[in-house]
């Protein structure tokens, strides 16, 4: 999600505005009247708390998109006008995109716990599979189009058994023990698989610069915790949570905590991240 570390009427140049995060191009974004559609009510379910309907579901999606979408506008005309005149605009849509992802993933937290429930992978234990599975609930969110007419949850629960089964599988190369399956009525799925974009490689470079620099401000627990959970591929196999809580002689579920809170640094760096030089 994205944070604002300084006021508008701080911000001196172009370099100190939030990058724009990516959205879904379609031609209901570009329509006049969508704006008023879209935030008619504001703030709407993004205010409400437990589980959400189709329709509020939805709903959030496209100001989720239309959001970033307003924001690359005015990014892209601050270049060529006075930005300042546009700043206050652009952290209104910031502030508004801010709020979104939080609501959806707290809407939807529970499909990981049924899908644990349902799931039968012999190598993962429930809080290895609660890590993966609220990661890939985070992904499935930046990467949802809300217009190909698919609901969230099917999504979801396709890149939600997708992350069980590839951390099944890579463990049980290094454990060298079979991989266990999962409920069939899962199996089939008609979502897309997780889009691919032109700014992958934009993305990877920023993250590499922001982990090289410490941009997150990383604590050196957070640190040895994603070296050990995500290792390069020249590093020894990956850990799991109970391996490395043994190390540091802390429970499962703190390592598990301590892995949360330094993806979210890392995603909230991301969103901070600077106008490239």
């Amino acid at each position: 999600m994205l944070r604002v570390a300084t006021k508008p009427s701080d911000l001196k140049t172009m370099k100190s505005w939030l990058v724009p995060p990516p959205y879904i191009m379609n031609t209901e974004l570009k329509r006049r009247d969508t704006e008023r559609k879209l935030f008619s009510v504001w703030p709407g379910p993004a205010d409400g708390a437990g589980r959400l309907t189709p329709d509020e579901e939805l709903l959030l999606f496209k100001q989720l998109h239309f959001c970033a979408y307003s924001m690359s506008r005015l990014y892209k005309s601050a270049a060529s006008k006075s930005p300042s005149a546009l700043k206050r605009k652009y952290f209104r849509w910031v502030e508004r995109y801010d709020q979104i992802p939080a609501r959806l993933i707290e809407g939807n937290i529970g499909l990981v716990y049924d899908l644990i429930g349902r799931s039968r992978f012999a190598t993962l234990d429930r809080d290895e599979m609660s890590s993966e599975g609220m990661m890939a609930l985070l992904r499935a969110v930046d990467t949802f189009d809300p217009w190909r007419g698919f609901r969230f949850s099917t999504y979801a629960c396709n890149a939600i058994l997708r992350a069980f089964s590839r951390a099944a599988l890579q463990d049980s190369k290094r454990r060298g023990v079979i991989v266990g399956t999962w409920d069939p009525e899962f199996e089939k799925s008609d979502a897309p698989e997780i889009r691919r974009t032109d700014q992958h490689g934009l993305f990877m470079e920023r993250l590499r610069r922001i982990l090289r620099n410490d941009v997150a401000d990383l604590t050196d627990v957070e640190k040895t915790v994603l070296g050990r959970r995500f290792p390069p591929e020249d590093e020894p196999p990956r850990q799991t949570l109970e391996e490395i809580g043994r190390q540091m002689r802390v429970s499962k579920e703190r390592v598990r905590q301590i892995q949360l809170s330094a993806i979210r640094k890392i995603r909230q760096a991301l969103n901070l991240d600077l106008i490239l030089a």
